[in-house]
């Protein structure tokens, strides 16, 4: 009997899995995320934790989320744009509005794969960071850029989540 119960639980993830990918080929929305700047390992985490710990320490932040995407090899949540103020560099170049928004991607990692459909990920935090010239909002990367909200975030996740799997 117990046989049988895995076979058919190995049966459904496979048709399962089959119909993500197909899916997935149909609908990708999100090309925002393949022009970000920077990449930060914030650490491993079982599904469990990879949706309620992110959400958390996002909220913490003042960041919130707008989009969930499960894709077959990685789960992305994305907030909103958070507006901020420009930095005294930021200000000092012209710019007179800042905003920022981040893109949590969960690698899975596929042999990870428990029977309670969890699995395992590997964590990376993206980020696209904006600055308004009067004109338009353009990618800004330069001196004086606000990294030290990403960089204590980034270090808040990996106080949160395994450093390794």
């Amino acid at each position: 009997m117990d046989k049988l119960f895995l076979i058919l639980h190995l049966f459904y993830f496979i048709l399962f899995t089959a119909f993500i990918n197909n899916c997935s080929l149909i609908k990708n929305t999100n090309n925002e995320a393949n022009n970000l700047s920077e990449k930060y390992f914030i650490g491993f985490a079982n599904t469990d934790d990879f949706h309620k710990r992110v959400k958390e320490i996002l909220l913490d932040y003042d960041y919130h989320i707008e989009q969930y995407e499960n894709l077959p090899t990685e789960s992305l949540i994305i907030t909103h744009w958070k507006v901020r103020d420009p930095t005294l560099n930021e200000l000092d170049n012209g710019f007179i509005d800042a905003k920022t928004k981040l893109f949590i991607r969960g690698m899975i990692d596929n042999q990870s794969y428990t029977i309670n459909n969890s699995f395992s990920y590997e964590c990376i935090l993206e980020y696209k960071n904006q600055l308004y010239n009067g004109k338009e909002y353009v990618d800004y990367r330069g001196p004086g850029f606000f990294k030290f909200e990403i960089e204590e975030i980034v270090d808040t996740f990996l106080e949160n989540f395994k450093q390794s799997s």
